[in-house]
């Protein structure tokens, strides 16, 4: 069997973090984000391999990024794909230049697996402004508890006097403050509301640039 071959071959057995429903393909999609300030990637994952048993956890894979090209050697990176059952898998790795200058070699190993979600989450304890629409505009203050590319879950503050005021399906703008430099502000509605004071919001579709800078400090907090 051919490294292509190989991937999406199978899941790895279970209790590691790479347990799950299925590896991912040949030709699948994967967003690769440097540990540096070198901006995002996208290529096609061309192979993927798993261990199968024992001791071994390091996962190899290779992945075009054409028309884009590798400049330098390595460069330490976290390269996002979707497996097979719908997980979505982020490893860990070291990207090396491969055969041609449009292909990555990744060595490393499986930081996160979500299941069946399209972002990975990550617990995170940031402040939040949400301007909640309704008959009249109110802005709420908080922090998150949770955050994805997808969403977020937030703790209000005033507790369970703010809470029963949301309603599942209103539109708000939600404000991350990541740090001084970076507070991406994302469309979005409530998905959910929780007793004590705890609010769930899904994004609406972000810019490129708002979900590199959520998907850097989510990576960077993974074991």
């Amino acid at each position: 069997m051919t490294a292509t071959e190989q991937a999406g071959s199978g899941g790895s057995p279970g209790g590691r973090p790479g347990s799950g429903s299925g590896s991912p393909s040949a030709g699948t999609a994967v967003t690769i984000v440097p540990a540096g300030d070198v901006r995002l990637l996208t290529g096609v994952l061309l192979s993927w391999q798993e261990p199968a048993s024992g001791v071994e956890t390091t996962v190899h894979a290779s992945v075009d990024i054409a028309p884009t090209k590798m400049h330098g050697e390595k460069l330490p990176v976290w390269a996002t794909v979707q497996a097979e059952g719908g997980d979505t898998i982020v490893l860990s790795a070291e990207a090396r230049r491969g055969e041609t200058a449009h292909i990555l070699d990744l060595a490393g190993r499986v930081a996160a697996r979500e299941p069946r979600r399209r972002s990975v989450r990550a617990p995170a304890h940031l402040d939040v402004d949400v301007r909640v629409e309704g008959e009249t505009v109110r802005t709420l203050s908080g922090r998150t508890l949770d955050l994805s590319a997808g969403g977020c879950r937030i703790a209000l503050e005033g507790g369970e006097r703010e809470a029963p005021t949301l309603d599942a399906g209103q539109p708000t703008d939600v404000v991350i403050h990541l740090d001084r430099e970076n507070r991406p502000q994302m469309s979005g509605y409530v998905h959910a509301v929780r007793p004590g004071g705890q609010v769930v919001i899904r994004f609406e579709e972000l810019s490129p640039s708002y979900v590199e800078q959520i998907e850097r400090y989510v990576y960077a907090t993974l074991p």
